[in-house]
């Protein structure tokens, strides 16, 4: 592995021969040595130097991280390894172009902690708390007197609090275990004869570190004011993230999305939703009694995915009602990479009043590179925004993240991320619009941060287990200082592996990328969705097959070379570019590519002759909450034609629930599930009820007292 870079904006010095050398040896001996304490894999030889990089003022820092100065064209071999920045105390006020230095920083390299060099004599300066950090210039140019000092500052950056204790707790601590779980660090398993090989599978560790809320030193989940290393590792990852609060969840994002809708939803309220949001989203608004208003749903029958919903649309649903939705729930980026203008919807719903809730289940990355980033090209001097959901201008209010999918956790391992717009919004603004935010979450007759956070914790401990995972928090808490430390590197090697893997795939084919791979406008139709600020991203390759046969051959080509993909259609297959993607893997594709080339291609023509859209429309007619908890009958699936759902069927595809509690049932929604059952098999309906696996098929609706007594 090549050196990491630390950029230093430093004043020339006639001293900077001697000085500079002292520097960059000083930060590398004090990198390695807290790399070797931290992390306790090799020797600190083995670890990566820091090479110090200095440019002489601001207008300089694009050029010595960027490709030409444009973010967007990629990094130059120093900026993807940045991990660190410095800038003198007389500099620290520059500007880069027409942003100052700080805004350019929050805007292209949030994620990068930076310190402010002092020097005694100069005029002193006012850090921001967060991602800042402020030290004397003796610290860095007498490394050697200071070593402990940079030692435990690089700790306050990149150590991960939880793991670490809890690693020091099982290697040092951990004596005789009278607690939970069984197991007892995995004597269960080592000690007996038929299940040691399941033990060394698996290794020792993962046994000895499933631990008990008993050991409270380590924090429990169900206590997160407590002072911990559980809590003061999530104090971490929302200062990676730049949020004003971060939770760590240990049943996926599922739980996370249950827990927010119903901290933040009331009985009654309306709610604007994608129909094609994840399915626990429609549960978590059906227990927390709230009005779903769906949005347009977008099929795209061609290639068998759902496209994003337009701004118009948006906007459209947001004045539809007479009392403005509370929550506006969107999936960015969507499951094939399409991700929203989060900046424009954000401004849409602060017009309204209507809280953002953004799913970033598949795309928690997208704020460590400045590949995320949107400038107007037709405005020259336009704003520059970002597509991670929560950021400091132009954000969602919320974010759940799947640190799972595409980053280094565990799977089920989840966050929640609320913005430090929406506390200001609590706290601080006073736009009339959110007076009933105010109102919702008030102390003393005022807005209170502690009073969201309290009722949050309170709907968190509803669904958290009270026997959590501990390598589950470990990964969480490991995932965040990763990415910090080296996710610009991480993504931008996958970026240019992926662009690479494109290009060849479609000289291979004798074609075009895009008769290749779908990008947004095959994904998103026709429209101006790339003016209005949609992206397609690259780290979601959905590969074109020219006919459901061709696919399914493919497919076949695939099983045989060992490549399980992510998810696929009639006509596509999706395939993830995450954290743990190396280059191996895109020559591994790349083969299969090559020999099955004449299957590769746009598809002919739209397959099936379902019409999902008119099976995904309508509005619920009764509050699903109740039609949910309703004493409902059995029919056959044929027999609900009519009748209102009381229950959810997801068929697979689309993917999305087709019946929702309180939708009155229509023959295209029938006709859709029985498609399914005939294509696919039953098991690819998820909530049908039936025995044996056999016809008839069953679905639970409403019986007519209770349809009269609801819709009163």
């Amino acid at each position: 592995m090549r050196s990491l870079s630390v950029l230093w904006l430093h004043a020339p010095d006639p001293r900077d021969a001697k000085t500079l050398p002292v520097v960059e040896y000083g930060l590398s001996d004090a990198f390695r040595d807290f790399c070797h304490d931290v992390f306790n894999v090799r020797s600190p030889l083995e670890y990566p130097p820091l090479k110090l990089i200095t440019v002489a003022n601001a207008e300089a820092v694009p050029g010595a991280l960027f490709i030409d100065g444009e973010p967007r064209r990629g990094l130059s071999e120093k900026g993807d390894d940045c991990c660190l920045f410095m800038v003198d105390d007389t500099l620290f006020g520059g500007y880069v172009g027409d942003l100052t230095l700080r805004e350019w920083l929050g805007i292209y390299l949030p994620q990068i902690p930076r310190i402010v060099v002092t020097r005694r004599g100069h005029k002193p300066v006012i850090v921001p708390q967060r991602r800042w950090a402020k030290k004397p210039a003796e610290v860095f140019e007498q490394p050697s007197v200071h070593h402990e000092r940079l030692v435990h500052l690089f700790k306050s950056f990149w150590m991960p609090r939880f793991w670490s204790v809890l690693r020091q707790y099982v290697q040092v601590k951990a004596g005789t275990n009278w607690h939970t779980p069984g197991h007892n660090g995995g004597n269960a398993f080592s000690l007996s004869p038929f299940l040691r090989g399941f033990h060394e599978a698996f290794g020792a560790m993962i046994f000895r570190s499933d631990l008990s809320v008993s050991v409270e030193s380590l924090g429990d989940l169900s206590s997160p004011e407590a002072h911990t290393p559980l809590s003061e590792a999530q104090k971490l990852s929302s200062e990676i993230f730049g949020t004003a609060l971060s939770c760590y969840v240990t049943n996926g994002t599922s739980t996370s999305n249950k827990a927010m809708l119903m901290t933040l939803l009331k009985p009654g309220e309306i709610v604007l939703v994608d129909r094609n949001c994840h399915k626990s989203v429609h549960h978590a608004i059906v227990m927390s009694g709230a009005i779903p208003r769906y949005l347009p749903s977008r099929w795209n029958a061609r290639l068998g995915v759902w496209g994003p919903v337009s701004l118009d649309d948006i906007e459209s649903g947001l004045s539809a009602t007479p009392v403005p939705p509370r929550l506006l729930i969107l999936t960015t980026c969507t499951y094939e990479g399409v991700l929203y203008p989060v900046w424009e919807v954000a401004r849409l719903c602060e017009r309204k009043g209507t809280l953002f809730y953004a799913d970033e289940a598949w795309a928690g990355y997208l704020s460590f590179h400045p590949y995320y980033t949107h400038e107007d090209d037709e405005e020259e001097d336009g704003p520059v925004m970002r597509y991670n959901a929560v950021n400091g201008t132009g954000s969602a209010h919320f974010a759940v993240q799947s640190t799972h999918k595409t980053m280094s956790a565990f799977s089920q391992a989840s966050m929640i991320h609320v913005s430090t717009r929406f506390k200001k919004l609590l706290e601080e603004d006073a736009s009339p619009q959110y007076r009933w935010l105010r109102r919702r979450f008030a102390l003393h007759q005022r807005g209170s941060w502690e009073k969201f956070t309290h009722d949050l914790y309170e709907f968190l401990r509803y669904w958290h287990s009270t026997s959590p995972h501990y390598p589950f928090m470990a990964t969480l808490d490991i995932a965040g200082v990763q990415m910090r430390l080296e996710g610009m590197k991480l993504i931008d090697e996958r970026l240019k592996w992926t662009a690479e893997f494109r290009q060849r795939v479609a000289f291979a084919c004798g074609r075009p990328e895009s008769e290749c791979f779908a990008g947004l406008p095959d994904i998103a139709g026709e429209g101006e969705w790339a003016k209005d600020g949609y992206l397609k991203d690259p780290l979601k390759i959905v590969l074109m097959l020219r006919s459901a046969q061709a696919c399914a051959q493919f497919k076949k080509a695939l099983l045989k070379a060992h490549i399980q993909w992510e998810k696929s259609t009639a006509t596509t297959v999706l395939f993830l570019v995450t954290a743990g993607t190396v280059e191996e893997h895109f020559e591994d594709l790349f083969r299969v590519c090559r020999l099955n080339r004449s299957l590769i291609g746009r598809p002919c023509a739209a397959t099936g002759s379902i019409t999902v859209t008119k099976a995904v429309s309508g509005q619920p007619v009764v509050l699903p909450h109740d039609a949910a908890l309703c004493d409902g009958e059995l029919v056959t699936i044929q027999e609900s034609v009519g009748r209102i759902a009381s229950q959810f069927l997801v068929p697979y595809p689309p993917g999305v629930p087709v019946f929702i509690p309180g939708l009155r049932i229509t023959k295209e929604m029938v006709k859709l599930v029985e498609g399914v059952i005939e294509s696919e098999g039953v098991d690819a309906v998820h909530g049908l009820f039936c025995r044996g696996g056999h016809a008839p098929y069953y679905v639970e609706v409403l019986n007519k007292d209770e349809e009269l007594r609801l819709k009163r």
